[in-house]
């Protein structure tokens, strides 16, 4: 059952994404065809990223909204483990790189690892925080 701030959350958070699945594809259409330098490369470059801050910003007025302390130690709990998972790619890439590897990796890689870790830690809290059901 979600509580009211979670069911904002969720709301608001998918409009403010789907204000990305609009933002990114118009500047990469924009940089494929006018190929930008300086500061209007900047510019299309930050475009898909305000979405992805205001979802950052949703989720600090969902933890202030959130009444249920479970839930909220919950989302903190994932958040952290995400942006763990984030920071040691983030970390062993660059690692990899000053070693002297020429690669690099895939796109967004550490978004994909954030939202992975956080998924699998909700998962684990929930497995094992597990209410038998009354017999």
């Amino acid at each position: 059952m979600l509580s009211p701030a979670a069911r904002k959350y969720r709301k608001t958070s998918f409009m403010v994404l789907a204000g990305y699945l609009v933002l990114f594809p118009a500047a990469s259409y924009v940089a494929d065809r006018i190929h930008p330098t300086g500061v209007v490369l900047w510019m299309l470059a930050v475009l898909p990223v305000l979405p992805v801050l205001g979802v950052m910003s949703l989720m600090g007025q969902y933890l202030r909204d959130e009444k249920d302390g479970y839930k909220r130690d919950l989302a903190v709990r994932c958040l952290l483990w995400g942006t763990a998972g984030m920071m040691i790619v983030h970390l062993f890439s660059g690692y990899l790189r000053l070693f002297g590897w020429k690669g690099q990796l895939f796109p967004f890689c550490e978004l994909f690892v954030f939202g992975g870790f956080m998924l699998a830690a909700k998962i684990s809290y929930r497995m094992s925080n597990r209410v038998p059901a009354d017999e």
